[in-house]
């Protein structure tokens, strides 16, 4: 067999019974900031949104499934009354537990109750490596807050990681943030900007498929010099470069698991998100008024049953360059851009520099 048959087969044993293993919790819409950048547009919270008994039942709800991490996101997390008490919760029902946070309200007391509560690591947002880059988005002096947000959480023995979202406006300083994220001695995870929420019509700022393509070699040399648990980001389309991946993923010795093969664009395999108000839904939101809703919904059933899920795992789906792909089953493009962009999950991935020519790569 060919590549693309082997991955082919290895790909559908590893959908057949997946478990949710990743849920992004969006606790509040709410936020102390007002990000000139934000791409959900965060600020007040949504109507309807759980209350503390109601937010312990959709945890419950996630731990039966047997998600074994639940990271709580905004908005800011940190401004709900309850979040350490239900942060302790979800530390007593699933294995792993995290919280995004812009770090303005971890102060020592709050990096202290963090880790009381069971939280196994904290992710703070920073857009640059000098206070004139980050508080252009973020506000005056919000940069010196997060540097000490990161002091905090390391006094208190909380993982910290820095979370930065690249775009043409700091793409420039990425190498810096590597070196950056080593000196303070914690991971960085890095996230594309897109023109969402507040951001809407700061099109330009999204990278060019060359700026993409440089990033994610650059990141990807990173993690196989310092390990991969060091850099994070959203590796679609650098598994074409990626020989060492390709080896385990047609080993004849290795399954077909999470830890043995990569299934690529995780959603509707290994992760999905709940809003602040219970809905489920897939990556960029696509779903939110179909899957169902925690509050009342059986996440193991809708995980079993739902037909849009079934429908994101087949591939066969696919349409346009992903679907004529070498790479399909190990990469499958990122299906929010599919969304967001072309309004259709299934749809090729636009980003994707793989196979480019080089007029195309200074596209956006």
């Amino acid at each position: 067999m060919n590549f693309l048959e082997i991955t082919k087969k290895k790909y559908y044993d590893a959908v057949k019974n997946p478990v949710p293993m990743m849920v992004g919790l969006r606790i509040t819409h709410a936020c102390n900031l007002n990000c000139k950048l934000c791409g959900v547009g965060a600020g007040k919270p949504f109507r309807g949104e759980m209350t503390t008994e109601e937010a312990k039942k959709v945890i419950n709800n996630i731990s039966r499934a047997g998600v074994s991490h639940l990271s709580f996101g905004g908005g800011e997390p940190l401004i709900r009354d309850d979040i350490i008490e239900l942060a302790g919760y979800a530390a007593h029902r699933i294995d792993s537990v995290g919280i995004v946070s812009n770090g303005l309200s971890l102060d020592k007391g709050m990096a202290r109750q963090i880790a009381r509560a069971g939280v196994n690591q904290v992710m703070v947002s920073l857009d640059g490596v000098d206070p004139a880059t980050h508080d252009a988005n973020r506000g005056t002096g919000s940069y010196e807050r997060v540097i000490k947000a990161i002091d905090n959480l390391q006094d208190a023995r909380v993982t910290a990681r820095i979370s930065f979202t690249i775009s043409r406006a700091n793409c420039n300083q990425l190498s810096k943030m590597i070196g950056l994220a080593a000196k303070y001695g914690v991971n960085l995870h890095v996230q594309e900007f897109f023109a969402r929420g507040r951001a809407a019509g700061h099109d330009s700022l999204i990278l060019t498929k060359r700026e993409r393509r440089d990033m994610q070699r650059l990141l990807h040399k990173t993690q196989a010099e310092r390990g991969a648990g060091s850099i994070s980001f959203e590796n679609r389309y650098i598994v074409s470069e990626d020989e060492r991946l390709k080896h385990i993923c047609t080993d004849p010795n290795l399954g077909s698991g999470f830890y043995d093969f990569c299934v690529g664009s995780l959603t509707g395999i290994y992760s999905l998100f709940v809003s602040s108000t219970g809905d489920v839904s897939l990556c960029g939101g696509y779903g939110a008024d179909r899957l169902g809703n925690l509050k009342k919904d059986s996440l193991t059933e809708i995980w079993k049953n739902s037909e849009l899920i079934k429908a994101v795992r087949n591939r066969e789906k696919f349409t346009g360059k992903c679907g004529e792909c070498t790479y399909l089953y190990i990469c499958g493009g990122t299906r929010s851009n599919a969304y967001h962009i072309l309004k259709d999950i299934f749809a090729e991935d636009p980003l994707c520099w793989v196979g480019c020519s080089e007029e195309e790569l200074d596209a956006a």
